[in-house]
C-alpha cells in the first residue's frame, strides 16, 4: 500500500508496491513522476516526457490557438480521461469541442494526440491508441519527433500523414508547425 509518510504522493518508485490500486485510490491520488495510466486496476508506468515531447504539446497548443478564440476549439496536454470503467488514460494532448469544467472530461475528446519518447513500447502504444478509439475518440494521432512523422490511428493501424487535418472545423495542421 501507499507510504503513510506521503499521503496522496506517489513517485514511480512506490509503484511497485501499490499493485493493485482502486480506482478511487488511483483517482485521489497525485502523482510526483509523470502520472500513470489505471488500467483494470493496476498502475501502468507512462514514459518520462524529454524536451522535444513538451516542444510538440506547446506547438499544438499554438496551432489550435486560432479555433481556441472562435471558441471551437481546445487543447489540454497531459489530461487524465476515463476511456472504460476501469481505465483512465492520461493523454499527450487532447482536443475538445467545449470548454471542460470537470477534472475529469465526462465526454470522450474530439482528437488526441500521443507523443512518442524514446523509452515507450509500440505494444503499450498501440494498446492505449485501441482504447482511446473504444472510448469514441474520433480522431487519433501519434507524432513521432526523432523522424518527424504525424500518423493517424484508425482500426489498429497506423497510416503516415502530412498534416493533423480535424474537418469538422477546417482546422489543418501541418507536420512542419508540429516538428517545426
Amino acid at each position: 500500500m501507499l507510504s503513510r509518510t506521503r499521503i496522496g504522493r506517489v513517485t514511480l518508485n512506490d509503484m511497485a508496491t501499490i499493485t493493485p490500486i482502486s480506482k478511487e485510490e488511483y483517482l485521489r491520488t497525485s502523482f510526483e513522476d509523470p502520472e500513470p495510466d489505471y488500467v483494470d486496476g493496476e498502475l501502468v508506468a507512462r514514459s518520462m516526457p524529454n524536451y522535444l515531447h513538451s516542444r510538440i504539446q506547446a506547438r499544438l497548443s499554438q496551432a489550435l490557438k486560432p479555433w481556441e478564440d472562435l471558441g471551437q476549439l481546445f487543447g489540454a496536454p497531459e489530461i487524465r480521461l476515463r476511456v472504460a470503467p476501469k481505465r483512465f488514460r492520461v493523454a499527450d494532448f487532447a482536443v475538445f469541442t467545449s470548454e471542460q469544467d470537470d477534472l475529469i472530461p465526462r465526454d470522450p475528446p474530439y482528437a488526441v494526440v500521443e507523443i512518442v519518447s524514446p523509452d515507450d513500447r509500440y505494444e503499450e502504444l498501440m494498446s492505449k491508441l485501441a482504447d482511446y478509439e473504444q472510448a469514441g475518440v474520433e480522431f487519433i494521432f501519434v507524432a513521432d519527433p526523432p523522424v518527424r512523422r504525424l500518423s493517424r490511428y484508425s482500426r489498429g493501424d497506423l497510416s503516415t500523414i502530412a498534416a493533423l487535418d480535424l474537418p469538422a472545423y477546417h482546422a489543418v495542421i501541418p507536420v512542419s508547425s508540429i516538428f517545426g
